[in-house]
């Protein structure tokens, strides 16, 4: 009995002993689990502090959000790692966008790689980067961001109805900055208005946000230059909305200083405007809020120029431009405008040197704005619904397609079987035959290729031609007939220095006549010579070429390209570029479109270009067999470049062309 005793004690003994040691890591893991409560909880006490104070004390609220990323830091936390750099990012967007930029791309790299799914943590982020990118005049990354947060709102995943209805503002503040057609800015803010409101009907009756849609519909009808009605709107926004933030009161004034700018009444502007430049009196202002105070710096000069009083214009503006160097914002239209301000007051004041030399500034500045490809993403934002609807009803005609190919298949399966069986009984004739037809084919297929062969070679060797005359004649046009317009303008100008002759009508008249010769030959020039493909490819020309000739007709171009852009040999480019030059031509010409749409799309094989308009449509004879010399021209150049054209047309229900190049030539570059 003892010895069986023994090892029953032993075992007892290392039981006990083993209990215990999971009773104490037990006990320790709680108390660390209680600890990491505890800590990340002070990081959220520090982040809502730093957001109630932000207004009244902004250096204090910089140092909790700071206070907050550091704890978060030491405690692993990642989650409050991200909400601190997101409230930073938004600290410095008052006082410079690039920081801001910085920090809201910081917390989207955590956010990315930690592989969260917490839409509380992202939806601040992307609209933060959406904002920064939009005041930094980057429109394709802003577009982005808010593509993204728009279709979470519509997808449901954000719950938030004040931060859904701060969303819709910043949209429509996006679409006022890209200066685009006016109906469509204005059917495209009537969609954000009528959101917002749906929204705020959801809010209780004491909720202060539903007073938000005042100012949605401030800036809605600012954005269609209904300005009356705009300053309404504001007005009951800054009475109505209680707590209203800093920036946000600032923004009101402001956009209230524009609507009486814009109806060249800067008396009243004025007194807008000083309201926010008393800010200036708070240090911790002038450094949080530098960038509105800029802007209403801007403002302040564009009332005094209104007002002929350049000399205080000028000591504005650049004290303006010399500080907005710092805050991220080098290519937006304010500048542009500063510049012409500037030379306009110079003139004003006779100093013409100075004049001249902000006018170049301008130019240049203006230019590099106007050539900005923003067509694409407007084309993400307006056209995505009709895309969604276009993607749903494919999926549905996929399905039936599929669902008839299983029908077909199964039917050919029990033909098949049968059609063995009898094949079986003529299979020597068959072959033999198959034989003989296939030498034939053969023989055919060389004669027909050494035919094509000659065709294209003599097309290509046309098409050269063609080019080489009009590189010949855009450079005459751009460097004779151009440099006499621009010396005659010269000379119109010095002339014009002279009092009596610059005040004459007829003077002013030839001047502006000049300057709009030599618009239009460098357009025209253009048009002959597409620098743009050879430099950029057959993408880029094709979608400068279509905002081009939309930009400045009543038909509306829209553009879509899909897949990964290649570059191809430069003579199928030039005939490829040219077959959709004229398309488009005969659109704007006969089709009396009131919209049209070109795609492009990069297959594994070559290329595929579909332009659909809702014009008049074409008679049916054309659409069988070209008559005109423009479409039997177009059906040349797809065959000498190895493509096929199937064309589409009813009447009064618009024309749809497919061009189709299935193996395009010479594949040189993937982009």
């Amino acid at each position: 009995m003892s010895t069986s005793s023994r090892p029953s004690g032993k075992f007892s003994f290392i039981f006990s002993i083993t209990f215990l040691w999971l009773c104490s890591i037990c006990t320790l893991t709680v108390k660390a689990q209680n600890q990491y409560t505890r800590d990340s909880s002070v990081v959220f006490t520090l982040l809502r502090e730093g957001q109630h104070i932000a207004d009244t004390a902004p250096t204090r609220a910089f140092t909790l959000y700071a206070q907050a990323l550091e704890h978060s830091r030491q405690i692993q936390f990642v989650p409050g790692m991200i909400a601190a750099l997101t409230q930073t990012g938004t600290w410095y967007f008052g006082s410079d966008i690039d920081k801001a930029i910085l920090y809201g791309n910081q917390a989207l790299q955590l956010y990315e790689k930690q592989d969260l799914r917490n839409i509380n943590l992202k939806a601040p982020i992307d609209l933060l980067l959406a904002e920064a990118y939009d005041e930094k005049g980057k429109h394709d990354s802003s577009a982005y961001f808010f593509y993204r947060l728009s279709d979470e709102i519509e997808s449901g995943h954000i719950q938030d109805a004040a931060f859904e209805i701060k969303t819709y503002i910043k949209l429509i503040v996006f679409w006022g900055h890209l200066n685009y057609e006016p109906e469509s800015i204005k059917y495209t803010s009537q969609q954000y208005v009528q959101k917002a409101v749906a929204i705020a009907s959801r809010l209780p009756e004491n909720d202060y946000n539903r007073y938000n849609i005042h100012f949605l519909q401030g800036l809605y009808y600012h954005s269609i230059k209904q300005f009356d009605s705009a300053r309404y709107c504001f007005e009951e926004y800054l009475v109505k909305r209680k707590g209203l933030n800093l920036p946000r009161r600032i923004s009101t004034l402001l956009n209230i200083a524009d609507t009486y700018l814009m109806q060249n009444r800067p008396v009243e502007a004025l007194g807008y405007i000083e309201k926010v430049r008393d800010l200036r009196n708070n240090p911790d202002y002038k450094v949080s809020l530098a960038f509105f105070l800029g802007a209403a710096d801007f403002m302040r000069a564009s009332a005094f120029f209104q007002q002929h009083k350049y000399p205080e214009c000028i000591t504005l503006l650049q004290d303006y431009l010399s500080d907005v160097n710092g805050h991220g914002k080098l290519r937006r239209p304010d500048v542009v405008e500063a510049h012409r301000m500037l030379s306009e007051c110079y003139e004003n004041l006779g100093q013409y040197k100075k004049a001249l030399e902000h006018n170049k500034i301008h130019i240049r500045l203006h230019d590099s704005l106007v050539q900005k490809d923003k067509l694409e993403m407007i084309n993400r934002l307006e056209m995505r619904f009709r895309i969604a609807q276009k993607d749903k009803e494919l999926a549905v005609q996929q399905l039936t397609l599929t669902e008839a190919q299983n029908n077909v298949r199964r039917k050919n399966f029990w033909i098949g079987i049968i059609s063995v069986i009898a094949a079986g009984l003529a299979a020597i004739f068959i072959l033999w035959q198959r034989n003989s037809l296939h030498k034939q084919r053969l023989q055919q297929e060389k004669i027909n290729g050494f035919q094509q062969q000659m065709e294209i070679t003599r097309l290509n060797a046309t098409i050269s031609g063609e080019e080489q005359e009009r590189k010949r004649l855009a450079r005459e046009l751009h460097d004779g007939i151009g440099g006499i317009l621009a010396a005659a303008r010269i000379n119109f100008e010095l002339a014009g220095r002279k009092q009596e002759i610059r005040e004459e009508r007829d003077f002013s008249g030839g001047l502006k006549l000049l300057e709009e010769a030599s618009v239009e030959l460098r357009k025209t020039a253009h048009n002959m010579l597409p620098d743009v493909l050879e430099n950029k490819g057959l993408l880029q020309a094709i979608r400068s070429f279509c905002y081009k000739m939309g930009h400045n007709a009543s038909t509306e171009f829209i553009f879509q390209h899909y897949g990964t852009e290649k570059r191809f040999n430069t003579i199928f480019e030039l005939g490829v570029y040219r077959v959709v030059q004229e398309l488009i031509h005969n659109i704007l010409k006969h089709a009396q479109a009131a919209h049209a749409v070109v795609q492009m799309e990069y297959t594994d094989n070559g290329l595929t270009i579909t332009i659909e308009d809702d014009g008049i449509g074409m008679p049916e004879s054309n659409t069988e067999k070209p008559h005109g010399i423009g479409l039997t021209n177009i059906y040349h150049r797809v065959r000498s470049i190895g493509g096929t054209v199937d064309i589409q047309s009813s009447a009064h229900q618009g024309t749809s062309i497919y061009l189709e190049f299935e193996t395009a030539p010479e594949l040189t570059n993937s982009i």
